[in-house]
């Protein structure tokens, strides 16, 4: 398939977004790669994203993130779907420019909240009361816009949100 995309891209966004499934759409849409962050550190470490929650802490798990995102800079150009706390660093940023356009996939709280009633595999939202959720969820807004594109992704399928993602990056527009 044919490039359109110079550059890479890089999703961020709350857990729960879509980031993995429009990521997937969105490669096949723009003919790059696609990473799913979250594998790479499986992969690297050898264990789940709870298994290393639980052994090394929310800061451990951190730290494996920067460094999965170190060595993905190193890589050509693709699509990545980020951990929703990868913004939490300060380190990361740099980084995450170095990969390409940042797009923040936007989504309200109630559309969230749906989305991960009843899913597993999350340590920062298992088991938590929702209003501890939401509050991580509201103190990393400030976080996620900082992105260079912006897509509210309320109402859209996995498709539409890639469609719409590319279509900005081939006008060379920054917000949707």
């Amino acid at each position: 398939m044919l490039k359109l995309i110079e550059k890479g891209i890089v999703l961020v966004g709350f857990m729960g977004t879509g980031k993995t499934t429009v990521g997937r759409e969105l490669a096949s849409l723009v003919g790059l790669s696609f990473v799913d962050l979250d594998l790479e550190i499986t992969r690297q470490q050898r264990k789940t994203i709870p298994e290393i929650f639980v052994d090394h802490g929310e800061a451990g798990f951190r730290r494996c993130e920067s460094a999965a995102l170190r060595e993905l800079a190193r890589r050509a150009p693709c699509v990545v779907a980020t951990g929703g706390g990868i913004v939490t660093r300060s380190e990361n940023w740099p980084l995450l420019h170095s990969l390409g356009t940042i797009v923040y996939l936007r989504t309200s709280w109630l559309t969230l909240q749906e989305r991960l009633t009843g899913t597993a595999g999350r340590p920062l939202a298992d088991g938590r009361d929702w209003q501890e959720v939401k509050a991580l969820w509201e103190g990393r807004q400030p976080l996620y816009e900082q992105a260079d594109m912006i897509v509210d992704t309320d109402h859209l399928s996995p498709i539409e949100v890639a469609e719409a993602i590319q279509v900005k990056l081939m006008a060379g527009g920054m917000d949707v």
